[in-house]
């Protein structure tokens, strides 16, 4: 039976004794070196790209390689080499190689964690949350592929067998994205991987270190040179080449819905010397929304919407944007919402106390600033932050709105910050309108007591996961698999029994066993 990885209780005094002397060691070898690696050879002389501390521009956390075309070039040749070596050896092998990257995660669980808290400002409970996810992803990966890849029979008849079985796709290209850069990246190298798939993995440049530490525990593990290769570079110029590569069969990629609709579009393409339909695993975002009832457990919603709403700076595709309140418990949850979020602390992430940390970098901070700008008359409530810390980091002010547009900015634009908007609605009914009321289809709620309005909810609220009474983000492998539709997303569950199918190819193979003729040689 698959069991999740246990989180750390940071309540409790021996698991925060650790932390100081940790981050200590980690300064100390700062800033950690990310070179691109191809077939087993670290590539040095490329371009760096400098990652600075979100919570501390002073600090320099990793310098990465910029990776050029000849390096795809060449992680392209050894995958091809991959596919008759790594994709030939038994699942059970490969499952089990993946399973000790697990293990591995496991004993340098606190120095993944201490990465990620100085690369992309994760408070603690957050980094520790992610680790165990990539964790997760390992076995539960693990454990579908040995049931994926068993021989079925189908229907036999006398004389003939016929058996179903699934065979690697190819070379797999993953593109990940900053905000959970490990479990993110992790599992959409680890399924194709265990499938047999050779993969180039490409982190997101603003977490290139933590992306790293898990090549490094992957070749480790077991996983030969040449199937998988490390290549931090730009989205522009590595990232479409390999996309359009006609050696390249599928992408793994979460991030923007822009960037996510441009590799559909771009992979939807046959390029000289392409064999074979690319295959495109998508997850592009939400403007995600939560119903409060007239009849719901305030205590209960308040505190799971501020969690939803501002847990790692609002920086989840899975966060909380719209909150669709029926318009007679309106006042009344606005300001025990908007006071809640006051209670909340903003700070740095190495401090335990944070809850709201330091948004991802300048560009994204400026963003999202431009957004309060831009709508200080929908402003309902605020936390203001000294000059002192918006000076140190990417620091922006939490910030509640309200409106009575769903079609205007706040209600359709995807933020990715601290940033909520309120809106009325008459009715269970009208409010379930205003929350399909978007592109996107990724995750929502609806905190109520009425058996009848839950049921509606079920029934008509579109999106990927629903979550009653209860934060909407925060997904666990296999007991929550993740993932919308709509503009959301153009694949299956993560972390879900769908989604290895992906990196295969189903295959019949029918064998008359009758003997036919008479052959004295055989």
């Amino acid at each position: 039976m698959f069991i999740n990885e246990a989180y750390i209780d940071f309540t409790k005094k021996e698991n925060r004794e650790w932390i100081p002397a940790a981050i200590m060691n980690l300064r100390g070898r700062l800033p950690l070196k990310v070179p691109v690696t191809v077939d087993g050879r670290v590539i040095s002389g490329l371009a760096v790209n400098k990652v600075q501390n979100p919570s501390d521009h002073r600090e320099t956390v990793a310098e990465n390689g910029m990776a050029t075309q000849a390096e795809a070039d060449a992680a392209i040749l050894a995958c091809e080499k991959a596919k008759k070596t790594w994709g030939h050896r038994p699942v059970r092998e490969r499952a089990d190689i993946i399973r000790k990257a697990a293990d591995l995660m496991v004993r340098d669980k606190k120095e993944l964690i201490c990465v990620e808290v100085l690369e992309e400002a994760k408070p603690f409970k957050e980094a520790d949350a992610d680790v165990c996810e990539a964790i997760d992803f390992c076995r539960y990966y693990a454990d579908e592929a040995e049931r994926i890849f068993r021989h079925k029979p189908t229907t036999d008849i006398p004389g003939e067998t016929n058996h179903y079985h699934y065979i690697p796709k190819g070379t797999c290209l993953t593109v990940a994205p900053w905000n959970f850069p490990l479990a993110i990246l992790c599992g959409m190298t680890v399924a194709p991987l265990v499938c047999g798939d050779p993969v180039i993995m490409k982190p997101s440049n603003q977490a290139p270190a933590i992306g790293y530490e898990l090549f490094k525990r992957l070749i480790e593990a077991g996983v030969p040179k040449e199937a998988v290769h490390f290549m931090t570079g730009s989205g522009r110029n590595i990232g479409d080449y390999l996309v359009r590569h006609p050696k390249v069969h599928m992408i793994a990629f979460t991030g923007s819905r822009d960037v996510g609709l441009h590799i559909v579009k771009e992979a939807a393409l046959v390029h000289e010397g392409q064999r074979h339909v690319k295959k495109v695993i998508a997850e592009m975002g939400g403007k995600n929304a939560v119903i409060i009832d007239d009849d719901a457990d305030l205590d209960v919603a308040v505190i799971g919407c501020l969690y939803s709403a501002f847990g790692f700076a609002g920086q989840k595709c899975s966060a909380l944007s719209r909150l669709i309140i029926l318009d007679n418990i309106y006042d009344k949850f606005k300001t025990r919402f908007v006071e809640g979020m006051k209670s909340l602390k903003v700070g740095i992430a190495e401090d335990l106390d944070t809850k709201i940390p330091a948004v991802i970098d300048v560009p994204s901070r400026d963003r999202l600033m431009s957004v309060i700008e831009r709508h200080q008359k929908n402003i309902a409530g605020q936390i203001d932050l000294t000059p002192e810390l918006l000076a140190r980091g990417n620091f922006v002010p939490p910030t509640v709105f309200e409106s009575d547009d769903m079609k205007s900015e706040l209600g359709q634009e995807e933020f990715f910050g601290p940033l909520v908007t309120l809106f009325k609605a008459k009715d269970i009914n009208a409010a379930i309108d205003l929350a399909n009321d978007s592109e996107f289809a990724l995750t929502g709620g609806v905190y109520s007591r009425s058996p009848s309005n839950i049921e509606n909810v079920k029934k008509f609220m579109e999106c990927g996961n629903l979550y009653i009474n209860r934060q909407i983000s925060g997904a666990l492998v296999n007991r929550q698999p993740f993932g919308g539709f709509k503009l959301s997303g153009a694949g299956g569950k993560a972390g879900g029994p769908d989604y290895l199918l992906h990196f295969t190819e189903p295959r019949t193979i029918t064998e008359n066993t009758m003997r036919r003729g008479f052959a004295p040689e055989v």
